[in-house]
């Protein structure tokens, strides 16, 4: 490493943490341009520390140790894999190691510190990070620096990763005041980033503190776990249970939410107000209602309306019941005071079925539990659906905790009363009525289309209602449909292009292009030459489109080596890639797969893109076209 030592305080007007935390970041000297941990060469060790609040450029191993020493905390992006990697073979003695399954590859953690990782925090935490309305899972395709950053809008503009960087200045083994001046400038910008990526998790699960033990603050396990950990460890905490676990991570099996075939491919207000009503907390209600945690060998089985396999007391709501009561309430109260308590005590709730399903989770798990759970919320759905159908109301669909109404009266207050008499029914046949468990209008939608498709076994069939015997001859998807609300709000359950496997170019044309018309003209359904014509155009501009996200493990983890992925992994390394199907050039069989540089290196052309997965993906928003009559004179 060259010698010296620079460090450099940014002024900037951030949030001061004052603990004992370092974010840190490397710099290395690669054989072939390729990150290799195992041979990189250290050149620099950058890093910020709250506790001097002062930024450092380190080029001396003795200066690493003495500042990586000083701090509690270590925080890095992607450093378990890479940054740690590397620092093992100059520090040794103050670093383990670990075998990591999904990569295939080893991992290194410093002794006595409590090692972060953001890039793993941001992976396991995307199902319940909002970004605007939406979750950052369903927004991001990479899990990288600049895209997170990016994402979470804690980049600024003119912050852009340095492009033009000269990596052979890492090959120096000395540089000139301007070329340290380079290298300091490259590094620092990747620390700041990491830095506010690191206060803005702080700030946004900074709540989860406030239920949690000592201990789990001190080691930032309310940061750092799993939502599902993080939930069994507030709950252990609130009800004074020492958090244990159990080895065995296996779970049951039973059926799932009530699911109803859809009772028509589209309905508008025209033909009446349509409402989409949802069980408020259906689930969380259902366990302390029921005393779901509290089996006894006498007690409620049903009350002879319901079904369930188990029995359970009906003298006194047992302790967890009490505690999903209580947060319930105290998660009303944060959510009008827009407390953001409100939003770990969501976790929690939406969490504690699941947790009652794994053994791993000792003091949750009961055998029937989770199974009665949502055998009564099949039970409820279907109560509320029959009652509305009695009172001269269509049941469009029902998807686990909600229904949705075609109201021909056009009177709100006559549907709110049959909701009301659903709500008094249940709760006369439940041990432990809450005042807490009502139905909402979610809500009031202009339009409603359904999708037709070929339906996977389902082996939620066996809960059939009447209504769905009928209307899944109709052959439409379940828990596929869009709807437009009375505010314009365009909202989408499913349907394949939204996932994040679907072609770049058909999540384009969905979210950029369709969406807008199908707000605009209320309709979903257009020809298949305005999207010959749209394909055409955007591949033109754009040829990145045409790619596919991969996310592989390492090769060596696939018990089928032929198959794609692991073809795919053993050409590129796990992680993820984006490749362009085509039929000239790449990995796989029938249908080759390549990057955009392969693909402009082997100047493959549009003509050689494979295009069916994006017309497959499409296929919900084409209109079919009908066959032409050729009269004959006689």
């Amino acid at each position: 490493m060259p010698a010296g030592n620079h460090s450099r305080k940014l002024q900037m007007s951030e949030k001061k943490i004052k603990e004992k935390v370092l974010v840190y970041d490397i710099e290395c000297r690669t054989a072939d341009g390729k990150p290799d941990p195992s041979k990189d060469e250290l050149r620099v060790f950058g890093c910020y520390s709250y506790a001097t609040e002062k930024y450092y450029l380190l080029t001396e191993v003795k200066d690493v140790k003495r500042i990586v020493s000083y701090h509690n905390y270590l925080v890095g992006f992607n450093n378990f894999l890479y940054d740690n990697m590397v620092l093992k073979r100059y520090l040794e003695n103050d670093l383990r190691v670990s075998f990591h399954k999904r990569y295939s590859t080893f991992q290194a953690f410093f002794k006595s510190k409590n090692n972060i990782d953001l890039r793993d925090v941001f992976e396991s935490r995307a199902k319940i990070i909002m970004i605007g309305k939406a979750l950052l899972d369903d927004i991001l395709l990479r899990f990288d620096l600049d895209s997170i950053s990016r994402a979470i809008g804690i980049t600024r503009k003119g912050e852009e990763k340095v492009k033009d960087f000269d990596y052979s200045l890492f090959h120096k083994p000395v540089w000139a005041a301007e070329e340290k001046k380079k290298v300091r400038d490259y590094t620092l910008r990747d620390i700041v980033i990491t830095k506010r990526m690191y206060e803005r998790l702080e700030d946004y699960f900074g709540s989860f503190k406030d239920f949690v033990s000592r201990k789990d603050i001190e080691t930032k396990a309310y940061l750092t776990c799993s939502p599902s950990v993080f939930a069994y460890k507030a709950i252990c905490n609130q009800l004074g249970l020492e958090e244990e676990y159990d080895d065995v991570r296996e779970e049951g099996t039973y059926g799932g939410g009530y699911v109803a075939y859809p009772a028509g491919e589209r309905f508008d207000d025209s033909q009446g107000d349509i409402y989409l009503l949802d069980f408020k907390s259906l689930y969380p209600h259902v366990m302390l209602q029921c005393n779901l945690f509290s089996p006894s060998s006498r007690g409620w089985n049903g009350n002879g309306v319901f079904e369930t396999t188990g029995t359970y007391n009906h003298r006194q709501l047992g302790p967890i019941e009490k505690f999903l009561l209580s947060t319930y309430r105290k998660r009303e109260q944060y959510k009008q005071s827009k407390n953001p308590r409100e939003y770990a005590l969501k976790i929690v709730m939406n969490s504690i079925y699941g947790l009652s399903s794994s053994k791993r989770f000792k003091h949750l798990y009961r055998p029937n539990t989770a199974p009665d759970c949502t055998a009564l919320g099949r039970q409820w759905i279907q109560l509320a659906r029959k009652r509305f159908r009695e009172a001269g109301y269509t049941n469009i669909f029902s998807d686990t905790d909600s229904v949705c109404v075609l109201d021909k009266h056009r009177d709100k207050q006559r549907l709110l009363n049959v909701k009301d008499k659903v709500i008094k029914e249940i709760k006369a046949n439940v041990p432990f009525p809450s005042d807490t468990f009502d139905m909402d209008i979610d809500d009031e939608i202009r339009n409603i289309w359904f999708f037709r498709g070929r339906q996977k076994k389902d082996e939620e069939d066996k809960y059939m209602d009447e209504e769905d015997y009928i209307n899944k001859r109709k052959g439409l998807l379940k828990k596929n449909y869009v709807y437009l609300t009375r505010q314009g709000e365009a909202k989408i359950k499913n349907l394949g292009v939204r996932k994040k496997s679907a072609s770049m170019l058909a999540r384009h044309i969905f979210w950029k292009i369709l969406i807008p018309k199908i707000k605009e003209e209320r309709k979903v359904k257009f020809s298949r030459s305005f999207f010959h014509g749209l394909i055409n155009q955007l591949l033109e501009k754009n040829l990145g489109l045409a790619a596919i996200r991969y996310n592989v493990s390492a090769f060596e983890t696939y018990k089928t080596q032929s198959q794609l992925q692991a073809q795919i992994a053993k050409r590129y390394g796990p992680g993820i890639h984006f490749l362009i199907p085509n039929r000239q050039y790449g990995v796989g069989k029938r249908k080759l797969y390549c990057t955009v540089a392969e693909f402009k290196r082997e100047k493959l052309s549009l003509h050689d893109i494979d295009l069916e997965n994006v017309w497959k993906e499409l296929s919900y928003f084409i209109e079919e076209e009908r066959p032409s009559l050729n009269f004959i004179s006689p």
